[in-house]
C-alpha cells in the first residue's frame, strides 16, 4: 500500500472505534442486549488481515476496506444496533461474505499455486472445488459462531427461536449464491481470457505478495 493507502486505513480503523464507542454508550443507556456484543466487535474489523498474517500473506488496500466496512455493518450496526431485525439485512451480509470470502479463497488458491495462471483443466476444476467448498466452510463456522452467541452471551443472532432451523439455512443459501457468481467470473475468466474485476483483485494481491 502507499502512504496514503495507509492513512486511509489508519483513519478507517479509528472511524471504526468512534463508532464501536458511540454503539456501546448507546446500548448502555438504553439498556439493549447488545452491549455483550460489543465485546466481540472488538476484534471482528482484524479477523481478516489476521488471518492472512497467520498464512505470512500481506492484505492489500481493498481488503483492508472491505474488511473494516463489512465488520461495522455485521458487528455494529447489526450485532450491537440491532440491525439485524431489518427485513433481509442479514441476507444481504452473508451474501456479500460469500463474495468476499469466495474471492479470498480463490486468492489463497492461487497462493498454494504459486500462480495466478491456470490452464490445466483438473487444476481449473480443483479451483472452483477449493473456492466453494472454502465458502461454505467459513459459512457454517459462522453459524457455530451465531449458534454460540445465543448460547454462551444470549443474542439470538440465529432468530432461534423464531424461526428455527430457517435462518441458518437460508444464510448458507445466500452465502453460496454469492460464491457461485464469484465461480461464474472464475470460469469466465478461463473461458475467455478476459479479466474482470475479482480477477484483476487476484492479481493484484499475488503482486503484492509474490512479485514486489
Amino acid at each position: 500500500m502507499n502512504q496514503k493507502q495507509k492513512r486511509i486505513v489508519q483513519v478507517s480503523y479509528i472511524l471504526y472505534y468512534i463508532l464501536l464507542l458511540a454503539a456501546a454508550i448507546y446500548c448502555y443507556l438504553t439498556q439493549k442486549k447488545g452491549l455483550t456484543m460489543g465485546a466481540v466487535a472488538l476484534f471482528t474489523c482484524f479477523l481478516v488481515p489476521l488471518a492472512l498474517k497467520i498464512l505470512h500473506l500481506k492484505p492489500i488496500f481493498e481488503i483492508y476496506m472491505i474488511n473494516i466496512i463489512f465488520a461495522a455493518i455485521a458487528s455494529i450496526a447489526g450485532s450491537m444496533l440491532g440491525a439485524y431485525s431489518v427485513p433481509f439485512f442479514d441476507k444481504v451480509l452473508h451474501f456479500c461474505s460469500g463474495l468476499f470470502l469466495s474471492e479470498l479463497s480463490y486468492m489463497v488458491f492461487c497462493w498454494l499455486k504459486r500462480t495466478t495462471v491456470i490452464k490445466d483443466k483438473n487444476e481449473r476444476i480443483l479451483s472452483i472445488i477449493f473456492v466453494n467448498a472454502c465458502n461454505m466452510m467459513i459459512a457454517v463456522f459462522w453459524e457455530f459462531f451465531e449458534y454460540g452467541c445465543l448460547i454462551f452471551l444470549n443474542n439470538d443472532a440465529i432468530n432461534h427461536y423464531t424461526t428455527g432451523v430457517h435462518d441458518t439455512m437460508t444464510d448458507m443459501l445466500v452465502a453460496f449464491v454469492g460464491g457461485l457468481i464469484i465461480t461464474g467470473c472464475i470460469l469466465s475468466y478461463y473461458h475467455s481470457g478476459k479479466k474482470n474485476f475479482w480477477i484483476r483483485l487476484n492479481e493484484h494481491f499475488y503482486d503484492i505478495n509474490f512479485n514486489s
